[in-house]
């Protein structure tokens, strides 16, 4: 604690404790931060600063519809605080209300439309629902007002390699990294692409990279697996596969590579062993899916519901 007190208060009391929370929430005390967010509100209940503050280390700690409550009351208090619509945003996201979200993104941009982060999270609520042509073109635009946007510039790359535009992702991965060498992100997002695109060997590169940063991570083991086992390495492919699965056993799509890793080495009976594997645990994620999906249609939201059965019926395609 930084000694400031009730007690003995500054002139701006309420606008001291929200730069104390405002400090400790950068450094990710999150908990403390709320706190001293509710100490100025204690003191000027109508200080939206604090509010906003609030419902940001609200949803870092998860606690996503407190967050979208503590944004409202701050945007009802001070309609210019763009970036309180923007968190809302991210919240509603985070509970996968995508329409709702991209209607938030919208109010913000009429309010600014030079926001760069509010195109930015609409593009990601876009690619949420599918509209990935609609995504890249919000992140065009972020890009376009902040030209050193990385996260911006991996969202289009991600909408890119959706639309099957490998080149184009792998172009906005590389402006990325570019700018931030250590972006791990975009380093797992350029190797997928490569991927994607049948250029292993330089996939294979960038995951070498990304392992760097981040040893034993998921995205990396799994795709830099399926690069090996495209390249016709299957040995190294089960080594990675094989981790992966160890980390996350319902991993389906890892079971997958690694039942056809062992076809192609001649262990037929492994082969169908993993795939039985991988074959359980779609059942129960296609189940999940379409229980999701009815319940969004009965309450009305139709995109989202799509979105879950499109999820079913991309388990089904695998």
């Amino acid at each position: 604690m930084t000694g400031l007190t009730l007690e003995h208060p500054s002139d701006d009391t309420a606008g001291v404790f929200t730069r104390e929370g405002i400090r400790l929430s950068r450094q990710g005390r999150y908990e403390e931060s709320i706190r001293w967010f509710e100490r100025a509100l204690t003191h000027d209940p109508q200080y939206a600063q604090a509010w906003m503050g609030k419902g940001h280390a609200l949803g870092k700690l998860g606690r996503y519809q407190e967050e979208i409550e503590a944004c409202n009351r701050a945007i009802e208090l001070d309609p210019t605080l763009i970036q309180a619509l923007v968190n809302k945003a991210f919240a509603l996201g985070q509970l996968e209300r995508f329409e709702e979200k991209i209607a938030v993104c919208d109010q913000a941009i009429r309010a600014n439309p030079a926001y760069a982060h509010a195109w930015n999270a609409k593009g990601h609520a876009l690619g949420k629902m599918g509209r990935f042509e609609d995504e890249a073109a919000c992140c065009e635009i972020a890009v376009s007002l902040r030209p050193r946007y990385l996260g911006a510039m991996v969202n289009r790359g991600f909408a890119q390699m959706k639309l099957k535009r490998y080149e184009d992702a792998v172009d906005s991965f590389r402006q990325a990294l570019r700018i931030y060498p250590g972006y791990l992100s975009a380093w797992i997002q350029c190797g997928t692409a490569l991927v994607l695109n049948g250029q292993n060997e330089a996939a294979l590169k960038c995951f070498d990279r990304a392992e760097s940063l981040s040893p034993g991570n998921p995205h990396i083991l799994f795709w830099k697996g399926l690069a090996l086992s495209r390249k016709g390495d299957y040995t190294q492919a089960l080594r990675c596969m094989e981790e992966l699965v160890e980390q996350d056993p319902r991993h389906a799509e890892a079971w997958i590579v690694i039942s056809n890793c062992y076809f192609m080495l001649g262990k037929m009976d492994d082969s169908v062993r993993t795939f039985m594997v991988a074959y359980d645990i779609d059942k129960k994620d296609i189940k999940s899916c379409i229980t999701r999906s009815v319940s969004l249609i009965r309450d009305g939201k139709m995109d989202d519901a799509l979105h879950s059965i499109s999820q079913a019926f991309g388990i089904l395609l695998r």
